[in-house]
């Protein structure tokens, strides 16, 4: 729920996966730092953000950030 167009979620999910995969408990900072080089037009950055300090969250509990196919079928209902 962080993007709304879709446009630019497969390269900011990209980086955020090398990121996490390097540094499994990234900063902001360093987070911001990955995301720099793409560019959002809708101006969802900070739910964005947002979006990548829960997945980070969750990285620490030991838990995938994953939406269970469950949840995504009863959404699409």
């Amino acid at each position: 729920q962080a993007a709304q167009c879709g446009y630019c979620t497969n390269g900011m999910i990209m980086a955020l996966v090398g990121l996490f995969n390097q540094k499994p408990q990234a900063s902001d900072d360093e987070i911001k730092q990955a995301l720099s080089g793409h560019l959002c037009r809708c101006g969802t950055h900070v739910e964005i953000m947002q979006a990548a300090a829960r997945a980070r969250e969750l990285i620490a509990q030991g838990r995938s950030a994953a939406i269970p196919a469950a949840s995504m079928e009863q959404k699409a209902a």
